[in-house]
């Protein structure tokens, strides 16, 4: 009989940067105007709580095709994408809705 050994880690510190907690901020103000604070409330929560699965697993996403050190998730049912990078923890970049044009280098450039 063999014994299987799990090595346990510790789940990564999840940081959302001045840039990120903007772009959640407008999320929010969006969804506001659109349907009111219940609406906007469940639009950010369900963002948090898809980008949070980060913490266990910080390489679930791909590399971002234009900044190979950024990971690209896919978050709320495909509606938005969170752009974040794997340090001591999992840096949040930018958060964006899925059907915008593609992020350019050069606007990460400005946001990172």
């Amino acid at each position: 009989m063999t014994r299987c050994s799990t090595a346990w880690r510790q789940a990564l510190r999840i940081e959302y940067l001045s840039s990120a907690a903007a772009d959640l901020e407008d999320i929010k103000c969006h969804y506001l105007e659109a349907g009111g604070k219940a609406l906007a409330l469940r639009m950010v929560r369900r963002i948090r709580a898809d980008a949070a699965k980060l913490a266990d697993n910080p390489y679930i996403a791909p590399p971002y095709e234009l900044a190979t050190d950024l990971h690209c998730l896919v978050v709320a049912k495909g509606t938005f994408l969170v752009f974040y990078r794997v340090v001591d923890h999992v840096e949040v970049i930018h958060i964006r809705r899925g059907e915008r044009e593609p992020v350019t280098a050069d606007e990460l450039e400005k946001i990172i």
